[in-house]
């Protein structure tokens, strides 16, 4: 089953079962929303808070998170401190969001309250009402719109950005304070930064308006300043993440005599932590815990939630690239085969990892290459009285750590996937040296790119780049079945994208060694 006919069933779902499961008559609550947990529906977010990265084009994603919230408003009421009002209240949110131009992202988030139990809902009503406990048991909440632009990404800049701009429809039922009673809006600054080359560390700030104001014993509740701060890690596994969030709002409504002040209700707070793990391409499972730090309305003492859905999971200790597209990439320091142009490590290193072969004898090295070249099939010259003897150069291409290093850069003709002839002198060497060793079994041809352009753009170029690396070594006498050719775009920078200098080093072949003989 697909992920469009999951979206559409849980959408029929939730809305056959809006109508008031167990309704009552009840006596007129405040137009108030009080469910204050809102995942966050694009790919690339945390919890409730929203993360810079977006979807690339058209690529959408649907999902459900199912939450329990035990005593999720707490009141004072007349001659009493505190008192519960909701026992408790479970909700489920159907969510769902798309990438557009690989820039901007829409989301769609339906709230539906399944279940919720009052206990005393004097402390909500205006003074001098009676005591009840009769509650809408059932019903929609208000829904929310959201767009997402990304000024900044992480694979051109050290620090992500976006703003968000929200929209509250009023569909949610006054009964079972469930609705604001009217349109409401939002707009949030979200960013994100990475530390220790796997942690996301993500950041909101914006403001929300809330239609009129709801004036709730000493709590005066209306528009508020949100803020929000999470971190996002792999963990343990190629699949799983682990998610720490913390949350919430300060009320700036404006308030007259006798009140003052900020009251709990007006500063709710709650810290949630969660796991998520990749169950098959493009799904996702997410479970945690949650608690209110505040005795703020909509602050549980605790929460418990579930969702599926499609959000990224990088996965496992450090196999993690948040500038990759997709936030993913199979990146494993302990493989000799991960070194740059220098030889140095693309990662830290790391006490669990085994030591690297011993490098080849530059004496044995010397003596293959002074072994009989093997005959090959090159294309014919032009009829000359002497054949023009190979050119082997070996101080520009070496065997180093299961890797064939060169000293200078494949050039190729700008934005094509045509070899400079300038770095045809190079390639001869490469193809020489692994004609010369034929202990040399398989190599992968890399292309790699800078982060100018479009993604998709750039990782189609450096796959037809890497192909005609390939074509031009089978050309100069290696067996096909020796080379593999991969383009890998812009998700694996070995330099800085924010300068000329990096850039110009991020564009680049290189020759891993995948396969070693005996010989």
């Amino acid at each position: 089953m697909n992920k469009r006919w999951v979206g559409w069933m849980l959408l029929v779902g939730a809305m056959g079962a809006a109508a008031p499961v167990g309704a009552q008559e009840v006596t007129e609550l405040p137009e108030l929303q009080v469910q204050r947990f809102r995942p966050a529906p694009g790919v690339g977010d945390y919890l409730s808070v929203f993360g810079s990265a977006v979807a690339p084009h058209l690529q959408w994603q649907v999902g459900g998170f199912f939450n329990y919230a035990d005593d999720p408003v707490q009141i004072a009421a007349i001659d009493s401190p505190e008192q519960r009002t909701l026992a408790y209240q479970t909700q489920l949110d159907i969510m769902g969001s798309v990438g557009l131009w690989d820039r901007a992202e829409v989301g769609l988030l339906l709230p539906w309250t399944v279940l919720q139990r009052s206990e005393e809902l004097q402390p909500l009503l205006p003074p001098g009402a009676s005591s009840t406990d009769n509650l809408t048991r059932s019903a929609l909440n208000d829904w929310r719109l959201t767009a997402k632009y990304q000024v900044l990404g992480l694979d051109e800049s050290q620090v992500g950005l976006a703003v968000i701009g929200g929209l509250s429809i009023p569909v949610g039922n006054d009964d079972a304070l469930a609705g604001d009673g009217g349109v409401g809006a939002e707009a949030l600054v979200a960013a994100d930064y990475v530390v220790f080359d796997s942690v996301r560390l993500g950041a909101n700030l914006g403001f929300r308006y809330r239609p009129g104001q709801r004036i709730i014993r000493q709590n005066v509740i209306g528009n508020e300043i949100l803020w929000g701060l999470a971190a996002h890690a792999p963990f343990l596994t190629d699949r799983l993440d682990v998610l720490a969030e913390i949350s919430g709002a300060v009320g700036v409504a404006s308030k007259e005599e006798p009140l003052r002040g900020i009251a709990p209700g007006e500063v709710p707070a709650e810290i949630m932590g969660a796991l998520r793990y990749r169950v098959a391409e493009g799904w996702t499972a997410t479970g945690g815990l949650g608690a209110g730090l505040s005795e703020g309305i909509g602050s549980p003492d605790w929460r418990v939630f579930f969702g599926i859905g499609g959000q990224w999971v990088t996965g496992g200790w450090w196999g993690v690239d948040y500038a990759s597209p997709n936030f993913r990439a199979e990146i494993d320091p302990c493989d000799p085969q991960y070194l740059d142009q220098r030889g140095r490590r693309l990662r830290l290193e790391r006490e669990d990892c085994p030591e690297l072969e011993p490098e080849p004898d530059l004496e044995e090295q010397t003596a293959l290459l002074d072994e009989p070249v093997i005959e090959r099939k090159r294309p014919v010259p032009p009829p000359v009285p002497e054949p023009e003897p190979p050119r082997i150069n070996p101080e520009r291409a070496m065997v180093r750590q299961g890797a064939i290093i060169i000293t200078e850069q494949v050039n190729f003709e700008t934005g094509s996937a045509n070899i400079a002839q300038e770095s045809f002198g190079i390639l001869d060497d490469v193809a020489d040296l692994m004609v010369r060793i034929p202990a040399i079994e398989l190599v992968r041809v890399e292309g790699h790119t800078d982060s100018v352009g479009r993604a998709d753009r750039n990782l189609a170029l450096s796959q037809d780049r890497a192909d005609s690396v390939k074509a031009y070594l089978v050309e100069r006498g290696v067996a096909a079945d020796r080379l593999e050719a991969v383009g890998y775009g812009q998700a694996r920078p070995v330099a800085d994208n924010g300068t000329a200098e990096g850039r110009a080093l991020n564009r680049r072949v290189e020759f891993n060694i995948l396969e070693m003989g005996d010989e």
